[in-house]
């Protein structure tokens, strides 16, 4: 499998889970009328997506036997 691949692949998972945790996260906390509401859910998804999305990365790699220096080599 191609490395861009996995690295698209792996961002789709990441914004999944980042748009999961930032919904139902702010929900806890502020009410979904709150002015504030999207402001807390654009900042939770911003700060998920950057944790979640190397070790999503790393871990599909692993597994699809990808290695790195493939995708930079072809560019």
């Amino acid at each position: 499998m191609n490395y861009n691949i996995v690295v698209i692949i792996s961002i789709v998972i990441c914004a999944i889970i980042s748009m999961l945790i930032s919904y139902y996260g702010v929900l806890l906390l502020l009410d979904e009328s709150s002015g504030l509401f999207k402001m807390a859910q654009l900042i939770v998804a911003i700060v998920s997506m950057t944790t979640f999305y190397a070790p999503i990365k790393h871990i599909l790699l692993k597994y699809m036997n990808v290695d790195e220096s493939e995708g930079e080599s072809e560019e």
